[in-house]
C-alpha cells in the first residue's frame, strides 16, 4: 500500500516545495479510491460475505454518489 500511495503522490505533486491544491486534493482523492478497493477486496474474501459482496459494493457506490 505504501508503494501505491508513493506513486500517486509523485504523479500528482510537481515540486516539493511549493504544493499545488489540486495535486494535493487528486492525490487525496486516488488514495481515498485505492483504500476503498482495497477494503471491498478484503471483504470479498471473507467466506461469510462473499454472498453479499455485490450488494456491499452496490451500496457503496450508491452512498459515493450521493456525496
Amino acid at each position: 500500500m505504501e508503494k501505491k500511495l508513493q506513486e500517486i503522490y509523485e504523479k500528482n505533486i510537481n515540486n516539493s516545495f511549493i504544493l499545488d491544491k489540486d495535486g494535493v486534493i487528486k492525490s487525496m482523492e486516488e488514495s481515498y479510491e485505492l483504500g476503498s478497493k482495497e477494503v471491498l477486496d478484503w471483504l470479498s474474501k471473507m467466506d461469510y460475505l462473499s454472498d453479499n459482496i455485490t450488494y456491499i459494493i452496490e451500496e457503496w457506490n450508491n452512498i459515493k454518489k450521493k456525496s
